[in-house]
């Protein structure tokens, strides 16, 4: 009898998977629902990578295999946006690589560290599903960090014992935060960091939705200290540029050695961005104006449904940054009976608790849609029954 891994063979889908197949379902029964569920932006793509596309497809008669860690000119890309954005040099050779969007990238880096003599991966309990589903799959031991709305939606560090910190592998951290929109300071950081060097682990930074933010100070990032070799960042045109369908990403540390495993694990593994989107995604890279541009659209965004949610009397935690809202009510008192009030409304919303089981009483609206999709959402909002 051929045999599976274990944790495929687990009756638990990919959760944004199930909720897209309920609004299909929804939609096949004549419902008019609005998905409110997927973070994938449905404004335009920034247009200057559509423009370089073109022109590097049309008089194409074949494109070859693309350089694993990525061509020269798009590393060198990505080594100027890093120094205009946190002031840091980063070698191309040596300290970044190209990746299809962070997905992957996030997914597979545990597969370049040694899991033996009872290592584990640390994953906030309220996270993006790939974390837990890759150390699973890999059958690599983790450590779920719980978080609640008193802490900020952070991990407790000081809650970690001396003990617990000696068999961290990798630490993930996700800020701005999905789903909570939670914002890591500078000192939390730097806690961190500190951490990793004392305790000899990697702090594995998910900043996909750094670019986003509502406020004068941009969100801290691990590239803020330069001097660290404890982390690895994983930065994505796909929020930054709304190029979720270009796949196409970078990872970055100063810890040449990671850099130097992660690529030869990737080498094989067949990961090389087309040479063609590369040379595309050269151009989001290289303009900062796009990202003004694209704040003040989705604060825009943000405000027109934040409004409406308050006057029914929700409670938002955040929306600082991101471009999701992280709601509870006082009289929902659990994921289900707020996903259950807006499907009354006509809307598919992610309960909390498909991120985690400190998520129950709260829920995740994403805004990433259009300026006459918001007005809609507000709407039907403030049209329904009073909760």
């Amino acid at each position: 009898m051929t045999r599976f891994n274990p944790y495929l063979l687990e009756e638990k889908e990919y959760p944004i998977a199930v909720l897209v197949e309920r609004f299909n379902q929804m939609r096949a029964e004549g419902r008019d629902v609005v998905n409110l569920t997927i973070g994938d932006p449905q404004d335009d793509a920034f247009p200057l990578v559509i423009k370089k596309l073109k022109e590097v497809i049309a008089p194409a008669r074949r494109f070859g295999y693309p350089r694993g860690i990525g061509s020269k000119s798009y590393l060198e890309s990505v080594k100027t946006w890093a120094k205009h954005s946190y002031d840091i040099d980063i070698e191309p050779d040596t300290e970044v690589i190209s990746c299809n969007g962070t997905k992957e990238a996030i997914f597979s880096v545990p597969l370049a560290f040694d899991w033996s003599g009872g290592k584990e991966i640390f994953i906030p309990s309220l996270s993006y599903p790939v974390y837990e589903a890759s150390a699973r799959t890999l059958n690599i031991p983790i450590k779920m960090l719980p978080l609640s709305e008193a802490g900020n939606f952070l991990p407790d560090l000081d809650s970690i014992s001396p003990e617990e910190w000696r068999r961290c592998g990798l630490f993930w951290l996700n800020s701005p935060h999905n789903p909570t929109t939670a914002v890591a300071g500078k000192e939390y950081f730097a806690k961190l960091l500190e951490l990793a060097e004392k305790y000899d682990f990697m702090l594995c930074s998910d900043e996909c939705y750094n670019e986003l933010y509502y406020g004068s100070a941009k969100p801290v990032s691990a590239m803020d200290f330069h001097e660290s070799r404890r982390w690895i960042v994983f930065r994505s045109l796909s929020k930054r540029s709304h190029m979720t369908g270009f796949r196409c990403g970078a990872i970055i540390s100063k810890n040449k050695e990671v850099i130097k495993m992660l690529s030869r694990m990737r080498q094989a593994m067949g990961v090389g961005t087309p040479s063609f989107i590369q040379e595309a995604a050269r151009e989001a890279w290289l303009d900062e104006n796009h990202c003004v541009a694209m704040r003040e659209s989705y604060l825009k965004k943000r405000d027109i449904i934040l409004a409406a949610l308050k006057k029914q009397g929700f409670h938002v935690f955040g929306a600082e940054a991101g471009f999701y809202l992280w709601v509870s009510h006082p009289s929902l008192d659990t994921s289900d009976a707020i996903s259950d009030w807006f499907i009354a409304a006509g809307m598919l919303i992610t309960p909390g608790t498909a991120f985690g089981s400190d998520g129950e009483g709260f829920a995740r609206i994403v805004y990433c849609l259009t300026d006459n999709a918001c007005y809609d959402v507000a709407a039907r909002i403030e049209s329904h029954t009073t909760p």
